[in-house]
């Protein structure tokens, strides 16, 4: 690996952090060392001789090893047996295991400029004749992130149902990725419209006022829709208070379910409604 004197930006830094989900994505792939080692991430450790409380520290990802399963990375209270092993400077305590940490220390909040500080300052300690790898070298090891990435949001063909026709087989799977792509524009044009909170600072007042009267006026728009959602899908003037069974859906209010029994108004939902009642609340006591 090639090396320099000067330390590498902390944008390119952050380009190449690995949040704690991130990595969690690739525990099941067969070269999840590999995957990983080179990377950077932001991990809670404790230094030597510092009664304050854990800090965050950047640190290069040298290896992964199996080791004593755990959990509580998760939600889902997944399990494995993967360790990080991770280059620190000497002030920081090393664990029992030495520099590896479990998944459960991986931030998945991104670097901070104090942090990166630090990092300029410390990373010496951990290599002296060669403490920063150089930009051509990260640059190199971020495309091959990049890649893998994609690799981990491919998507992958169901299989055929069996007796499936081919040919309904292959429609179905264009229909699923006509839809996925609708679902990703859709996140795209509702989510990646707004600059990122750090971006704020740099604006000036007129265009954060803009931005501001944007973010009101969606709003107040968002607010319509769900306040018409919330109305009977039958007199569409009163608030759904009814469930109906057995299909549980609340689409009625209170008077057009006693006069409009059948089958219930949800398009689509075909189902009829046997029964309808008002959810209990502790107000309506």
């Amino acid at each position: 690996m090639s090396h320099a004197s000067e330390p590498p930006s902390l944008e390119l830094l952050k380009e190449l952090q690995l949040f704690r989900t991130t990595v969690v994505q690739f525990l099941g792939w067969k070269n999840f060392e590999q995957v990983i080692k080179g990377c950077y991430v932001r991990v809670l450790l404790e230094m030597r001789n510092d009664d304050t409380r854990d800090k965050y520290y950047i640190a290069c990802i040298k290896s992964a090893k199996k080791g004593t399963p755990y959990s509580g990375f998760s939600a889902d209270g997944a399990k494995t047996d993967w360790h990080i092993v991770v280059e620190l400077p000497t002030c920081f305590k090393s664990t029992q295991a030495g520099n590896t940490v479990q998944l459960n220390s991986i931030s998945n909040a991104p670097f901070q400029q104090s942090e990166y500080d630090n990092w300029v300052k410390q990373a010496p300690e951990s290599n002296k004749s060669h403490p920063f790898p150089s930009v051509s070298q990260l640059q190199f090891r971020l495309g091959m992130l990049i890649e893998q990435r994609k690799q981990s949001l491919a998507f992958e063909p169901r299989k055929r149902r069996a007796g499936e026709d081919p040919k309904e087989a292959e429609a179905r799977e264009a229909r699923l990725l006509e839809m996925r792509e609708a679902i990703r524009q859709d996140i795209l044009d509702t989510h990646a419209k707004l600059p990122l909170v750090q971006q704020f600072k740099g604006k000036k007042r007129e265009e954060l006022q803009e931005i501001e009267r944007e973010v009101l006026d969606l709003i107040t728009v968002i607010r319509v829709i769900i306040n018409d959602r919330s109305k009977c899908l039958v007199c569409r003037s009163r608030v759904c208070t009814a469930i109906c069974y057995p299909c549980k859906h609340q689409v009625l209010c209170g008077s057009c379910a006693r006069t409009n029994p059948g089958k219930c108004p949800v398009p689509g939902c075909d189902i009829r409604v046997e029964q309808v009642f008002e959810p209990y609340t502790a107000a309506s006591e």
